[in-house]
């Protein structure tokens, strides 16, 4: 969710995003636990090469809400743009 807002402080109108959170839950002594999550992000900016692309991902992978308060697992990004007009 944080992405968009993201791209958009740095000058880009992202045309369509899409991420999904793939959640590995533990069962750890009595409990469970999440140890990890891999997000998959697939965008669509016109105007933006992919390491920019990278760059903010990773960035708002980092400042997510979320994603700090799930500090504690790891939490891995596969960032794609698609059908990019430059």
């Amino acid at each position: 969710m944080a992405l968009p807002g993201t791209r958009g402080k740095a000058g880009y109108s992202p045309k369509n995003i899409h991420t999904t959170a793939n959640v590995k839950i533990e069962k750890q002594g009595d409990g469970f636990v999440i140890p990890n999550i891999d997000l998959v992000t697939e965008a669509s900016v016109d105007g933006i090469e992919d390491d920019e692309f990278q760059r903010i991902a990773e960035e708002t992978k980092k400042t997510c809400p979320v994603s700090q308060v799930l500090a504690g697992a790891e939490i891995s990004l596969k960032a794609s743009l698609f059908n990019v007009v430059k």
